[in-house]
């Protein structure tokens, strides 16, 4: 009995979506579920946080060949309630096929309205507009 509530509890965790984890003191991009970057403003708890809320919306084919190299970043602007209005490539739209599957899923998570507004105090949100969200599924990848 314990051995299949093991085997339930690890595929459980298998199928739960990207986590991102705060960005470090360094300033690099965090990795995951479209944390954004340059948010010093920001702290770790708020930046997790709105990696959390847009993960529930992202999703991608994890069974894509090649998902664990594919990184996409993505600027955004926002309204002063947080609410994401436009999404643009921070480098151009990916010309790989697998990499744009990546980027149009990354944008529609960004632009949907299920996780808008993001969870971000209102003196903030303006640290956030026009920053960079970085999208990697290497964490879906088995």
């Amino acid at each position: 009995m314990l051995s299949t509530l093991e085997k339930l509890r690890a595929a459980q965790q298998q199928n739960q979506p990207p986590r991102a984890r705060p960005s470090e003191a360094s300033g690099r991009p965090v990795q995951g579920g479209g944390a954004p970057t340059g948010t010093a403003l920001l702290t770790s708890g708020e930046v997790r946080g709105v990696a959390e809320r847009i993960s529930e919306c992202w999703s991608v084919d994890a069974g894509m060949l090649g998902l664990d190299q594919i990184v996409v970043e993505l600027k955004v602007d926002m309204d002063p309630s947080g609410v994401i209005r436009n999404v643009r490539p921070a480098s151009g739209v990916p010309s790989d096929p697998r990499a744009r599957a990546v980027y149009e899923s990354a944008r529609r998570a960004l632009l949907d309205q299920k996780c808008s507004p993001l969870p971000v105090p209102r003196e903030k949100i303006q640290s956030l507009n026009a920053a960079t969200f970085r999208f990697n599924p290497k964490g879906l990848v088995r």
